[in-house]
């Protein structure tokens, strides 16, 4: 893409045409909501006054103007003066950032900031002023550093002093985190619910109530939105409710969409699959301890014991080989039914042992390069177990409703047939 068609003109050597151009696009090309579009404008700009008959034209513009304005600025520029100009140029970028970098501009290319002392007064003045005013943002912040030339990404800043530019990063930060709250409170105005839990946010001292643990996503909601205010906006941990914090902390057991899924799910898969089962009781028993222990045990226990991985890895090795076993219980339930094979006794122990070492490779082979051999087996019933919802996760109602009428259909068969 050409200058003059990021300038929306014809070629031309007149460089008022190209400022003017130059100020029409700007109202359009704002910093702050399209940063790479203000960039190839302001790129396609300057290259277009380095143009030489363009050159030499904005030279003669500059001598005139210096002849004409020579009484003018003859005495040096006061400080008071440039103060004025600093406040006039910090609250037009905060009320309207793309008329304040223009008025910045012409600020800096324009008049008697030409002088290297007033220049240097400026600059110290405007960083000063920048740290100082609430609303700063941070695309105003990057914008002007690039017009001041301040580099602002070294470790040692360059243009402008480490407690300056400090002051202005904490001006950022508490303006992102208006706006952030700003947000939330905009969200409590959309439903009752929403209401309700930005009012556990915010006013002190109110409690959570025990039938909200009970809604699915209500208190992991609370939780995310407590977790992205001490990550991103600490500032604003001041206006959290601290009673709210004191139960968030100690919480352990609250209900969310997943483990309401799971509930229901394997809830309808037992129920179906138990249901001309001799020994109910003991088989329900059974598979709700092996699904517990897979999910909520194995979590649970990599928490609290993350600082301790022999310990894990000793409990993921037991519980690998205990489910080894409760398979080679469900095998030898099926082998006795194949009558055929009895002339034959160690056939069963061998087909066995064929068959799982062929599933254990097949696993291997397609499992996370992260998984280890002892936790093999359980890493896979636990994908297993949580295949469903992760299935259910994925967008679209019809492949929804689709694929887990298909796994609820599956998981039932597959718990009929191993417990008969």
């Amino acid at each position: 893409m050409s200058i003059w068609s990021v300038l929306d003109i014809e070629p031309t050597d007149d460089l008022s045409i190209i400022k003017r151009a130059y100020a029409r696009k700007l109202k359009t090309t704002r910093p702050d909501q399209d940063p790479e579009g203000y960039q190839r404008l302001r790129e396609a700009f300057e290259q277009a006054k380095t143009i030489p008959n363009v050159r030499s034209l904005n030279a003669a513009q500059d001598r005139a103007f210096t002849e004409l304005s020579k009484p003018e600025y003859s005495a040096p520029v006061s400080q008071q003066q440039i103060l004025n100009q600093v406040y006039e140029i910090v609250t037009l970028l905060l009320a309207d950032a793309t008329a304040g970098f223009e008025r910045l501009y012409t600020c800096l290319s324009e008049g008697p900031l030409e002088n290297i002392h007033a220049r240097e007064m400026f600059n110290h003045f405007l960083a000063e002023e920048l740290g100082k005013r609430e609303g700063v943002t941070r695309s105003v912040l990057i914008n002007v550093a690039a017009m001041m030339g301040w580099k602002i990404e070294n470790f040692r800043p360059e243009g402008i002093s480490v407690d300056q530019l400090w002051a202005i990063y904490t001006q950022t930060e508490n303006t992102e985190a208006s706006q952030y709250w700003d947000s939330l409170v905009n969200e409590s105005e959309k439903s009752m619910q929403e209401h309700e839990r930005f009012q556990l946010l915010s006013v002190e001292g109110k409690k959570l109530p025990f039938m909200a643990r009970l809604i699915p996503g209500y208190v992991g909601l609370l939780r995310k939105t407590v977790e992205e205010i001490s990550t991103y906006h600490p500032v604003l941990l001041e206006r959290v409710n601290p009673q709210l914090l004191k139960t968030l902390s100690g919480l352990r057991l609250a209900l969310d969409w997943s483990t309401a899924f799971f509930i229901v799910f394997w809830g309808m898969v037992i129920a179906i699959g138990i249901r001309h089962d001799e020994h109910p009781l003991r088989d329900v028993s059974i598979i709700i301890s092996v699904l517990l222990i897979c999910t909520w045990g194995k979590s649970e226990l990599k928490r609290n014991f993350r600082h301790s991985q022999n310990v894990v890895a000793i409990f993921e090795t037991l519980l690998s080989l205990l489910i080894f076993a409760v398979f080679a219980k469900i095998f030898s339930g099926l082998y006795g039914q194949l009558h055929f094979m009895y002339d034959d006794p160690g056939r069963g122990p061998a087909l066995f042992g064929m068959l799982a070492a062929f599933v254990l490779f097949l696993i291997w082979a397609i499992c996370p390069r992260y998984w280890r051999w002892y936790n093999l087996i359980s890493n896979s019933l636990t994908a297993f177990v949580t295949f469903p919802w992760q299935q259910a996760k994925k967008s679209g109602v019809i492949w929804r409703i689709v694929i887990c009428a298909l796994m609820l259909f599956l998981y039932s068969w597959l718990v009929t047939w191993a417990v008969a």
